[in-house]
């Protein structure tokens, strides 16, 4: 399909930009190592391409039959640079990790493309803006239309020298509070992916050069910015990475005016090329855009009348899906959008300001506009479909927390068609569980004392792996959680996913890419102790995310305490390295959350682990916002935790370790949170405490030699929480770290739960006997409190 002279004139045209790479690229040709393809050469089903050094290189079908040769320089300078970059590499003569050096081979081939790009279309941008100047000084045509022409065309180059001179900006947005966000949807499960207008930068060119989605090559996106149809070009961002791109142009007339999605692709729906690195794909990314572009009618284009499309045959069935129909050969009109994508406006509804006039009017009225569907039995699989997508979109309203007239309107929906609807019951329950209240008449709704973050998919890090750390320990919490002690006293909340600029907080990119290229194998290893499988990727961010979830919760006043029933644990995880069978450290990263999100100013981590903390003293060893108190076993591993470790710098004396020979029991457990703890918390005066509670000062804990009970746990967690309510309005968070007796962690987790829920009946009398204690008689604590007076009234 390419043939030599289209390659010969690519080779032509880049020769014109670069005439040393171009003539590179000449000679390449002319000595075969840039070919196409014979009749005999294995290819790439229903695309062209053409040969690289023997390697094949596929062009997307639709560029080259909508430009020609032109969309081959690209594809050329990205594997010219890639060569380059691997000449170099090889020429050092010095060993290397094969995987970063592909890492950065791949990355040179991108910014060689990118950068031949940008100052091509800073060349076309500045002839542009001279003709246009020159038209306007000869009076040519109108003025006033010439000069807002000009200056639009004098702005697009200065963002192309902007783009162009400024590398370290990726324009990529931070989180869903960050002002490029037009609307923040979910893929997957619960990942969250920003609807934002395609952000120009070096990063994103990089990007988009590297997923290669049909229509959306280089120089397309330039040419929009170059137009000034950037306005119109908009982009899913998960992760911090492009996952999808949509050209969404309006079409006006004397009466009406339309949305057109010119175009749109999703990584999803691309074929991979040779050798590329992969990262997790996301499912539901076109989704969130139709969700998206929805919403941009509602919102900033109310002279629209619909949204139509021309669908490629392939995705008819998709589009059909989202509620667009028919409208004349392979067109297809979207007014109402159908139930499988109202979840995502729904999502993108509940993170809208709170002035949100007649558009959330009418995503209210599509609440109501769901009895039809719910009433139905459905009789064939797509209508089953239809319903089930119905009923997630009104528990999404359920869990509404910013704007409550989605739930209330939901479950009034369910209240006044109970009969009819088969699980109305089923839904209004949810709302109790994930709204936090339980509905029914009256202004003030009873308010559960404690909220949990508990997930299935926790289950799924080393899955059918045999491992100290194990999935059974989540099985134990859901039995905890399924006691008559506790069950119905704690209202449940569903986790989401860190995002990498959030676990960056703490983490290091290397650490985090490390983590990362851990997807999908079946099993990888850190150290002896700490393997991932092919999901603990996936889950060691929903465990972050999960912690995330319960602080918002608690920060919000809806909720004074809660626990984050989440693995794999983070108390070792430092900022560069995964150990202790720990990947992400979830409490450092909780008390930056509340610090970063919540503009939190002191934070403090209590951490009731058999083992030390490595991971989360390093984080703020020379922090003075976060007070890192650990109790642990002492000497044990990891070897830190140390009683003269007290921090440095500005930190010194807010690192407070208390390590206990073996055999210790609850008493001085209780001791050390009463006597050195509570006295420094009331000094410190936090403003929120996250507690790393390991089970494995458990008597039968398989890796540790402490005596604590399941009642001792009772009594750390009444110490605790009373704790917090002097000194932080009751705000405390308890996320599981070790334990590894699936026992304990069962009865000494239901001890925890039954204080937190207040149902524990608790011994008065063995609290008082340990605040009537003298601590100076016991030599541990008599030396700590020795070390820490120095900076601590005790």
């Amino acid at each position: 399909m390419i043939k030599r002279e289209n390659l010969k004139q690519a080779i032509d045209a880049i020769a014109k930009q670069d005439p040393e790479v171009g003539f590179a690229l000449n000679e390449m040709l002319a000595t075969g190592q840039i070919d196409v393809p014979s009749d005999a050469d294995p290819t790439p089903a229903d695309e062209p391409c053409f040969l690289f050094q023997n390697r094949t290189v596929p062009v997307r079908l639709y560029q080259y039959f909508s430009d020609g040769p032109q969309v081959l320089e690209e594809r050329l300078l990205l594997k010219y640079g890639e060569l380059v970059r691997k000449h170099q590499i090889l020429s050092r003569g010095n060993s290397f990790n094969y995987r970063l050096a592909a890492l950065d081979i791949h990355q040179a081939g991108l910014k060689a493309a990118v950068d031949y790009e940008l100052n091509l279309a800073l060349e076309t941008s500045r002839q542009r803006l001279n003709r246009t100047r020159e038209r306007l000084e000869r009076g040519q045509g109108k003025s006033n239309r010439l000069a807002l022409e000009a200056e639009r065309r004098e702005a697009a180059v200065k963002k192309l020298e902007n783009i162009a001179s400024d590398a370290s900006s990726t324009g990529l947005p931070n989180d869903g509070r960050d002002p490029s966000v037009l609307f923040r949807g979910i893929v997957d499960k619960d990942t969250p992916a920003y609807f934002v207008r395609f952000p120009f930068s070096r990063e994103t060119l990089m990007q988009a050069a590297d997923i290669n989605l049909d229509f959306f090559y280089l120089r397309f996106l330039l040419n929009c910015l170059i137009s000034g149809y950037d306005r119109y070009l908009f982009a899913a961002i998960v992760n911090r990475r492009l996952a999808g791109l949509m050209l969404l142009t309006p079409v006006e007339d004397l009466f009406f005016a339309d949305l057109t999605i010119k175009f749109i692709a999703t990584v999803r729906g691309r074929k991979a090329e040779p050798g590329e690195i992969s990262f997790p794909v996301p499912k539901g990314v076109g989704t969130t855009l139709v969700a998206g572009s929805w919403m941009y009618w509602k919102f900033f284009s109310p002279r629209t009348k619909r949204i139509i499309l021309d669908a490629e045959l392939a995705a008819t069935r998709f589009y059909k899906g989202l509620g667009f129909h028919r409208s004349g050969n392979y067109q297809y009109v979207l007014r109402r959008p159908s139930s499988r994508l109202l979840r995502n406006i729904a999502v993108m509804a509940e993170h809208l300001p709170e002035n949100c006039g007649r558009a959330f009017d009418e995503i209210l009225a599509l609440i109501k506009d769901q009895k039809k569907m719910l009433f139905s039995s459905p009789a064939n699989p797509d209508q089953a479909a239809n319903r089930s997508a119905s009923v997630d979109f009104i528990k999404e309203c359920l869990k509404a927390r910013n704007h409550p007239d989605l739930a209330r309107t939901a479950a009034a929906l369910l209240v006044r068609h109970q009969n009819s609807i088969s699980d109305a019951e089923e839904m209004l329950e949810f709302a109790q569980t994930y709204g936090l209240v339980r509905p029914g008449p009256g202004p003030n709704p009873d308010i559960a004392p404690a909220c949990v973050v508990f997930d299935d998919l926790y289950t799924r890090h080393l899955e059918k792996i045999f491992h100290l750390e194990n999935p059974g320990r989540i099985e134990a919490a859901r039995a905890i959680l399924q006691d008559p002690a506790v069950s119905g006293r704690f209202a449940s909340l569903p986790p989401r996913q860190a995002e990498l600029e959030e676990l960056a907080w703490v983490h290091t990119p290397g650490h985090i890419a490390r983590i990362a290229a851990t997807a999908g194998r079946p099993l990888a290893s850190f150290d002896l102790d700490t393997q991932t499988s092919e999901r603990t990727w996936e889950v060691a961010r929903l465990a972050v995310g999960g912690v995330f979830t319960l602080l918002d919760e608690i920060w919000e006043g809806r909720i004074r305490r809660g626990f984050a029933f989440v693995r794999p644990p983070g108390h070792h995880a430092e900022p560069d390295k995964a150990m202790g069978y720990c990947f992400f450290n979830n409490a450092a990263l909780g008390a930056r959350y509340l610090q970063y999100r919540r503009r939190a100013k002191r934070i403090m981590i209590i951490d009731i682990d058999a083992h030390h903390g490595n991971g989360t003293q390093a984080a703020f060893y020379e922090s003075a916002d976060v007070l890192y108190f650990s109790l642990h076993q002492f000497p044990f591993y990891p070897g830190t935790g140390n009683i003269g470790e007290v921090g440095r710098g500005a930190g010194e004396g807010f690192t407070v370790n208390v390590p206990l020979p073996k055999r210790q029991d609850d008493y001085i457990f209780g001791q050390a949170l009463h006597f050195i703890a509570a006295p420094i918390a009331e000094q410190f005066k936090p403003e929120a405490i996250i507690v790393s509670c390991g089970f494995d000062l458990y008597i039968h804990d398989p890796a540790s030699e402490m005596k604590g009970t399941p009642e001792g746990y009772g009594i750390m967690t009444s110490l605790l929480t009373e704790m917090a309510d002097k000194v932080c309005h009751g705000r405390i968070a308890f996320i599981m770290e070790g334990g590894y007796s699936v026992k304990g962690v069962r009865e000494c987790g239901l001890e925890v739960m039954k204080v937190l829920c207040r149902t524990a009946d608790t011994d008065q009398r063995k609290i008082d006997r340990i605040r009537n204690a003298l601590p100076s008689r016991t030599p541990a604590l008599r030396k700590v409190i020795e070390v820490q007076g120095k900076y601590w009234k005790l």
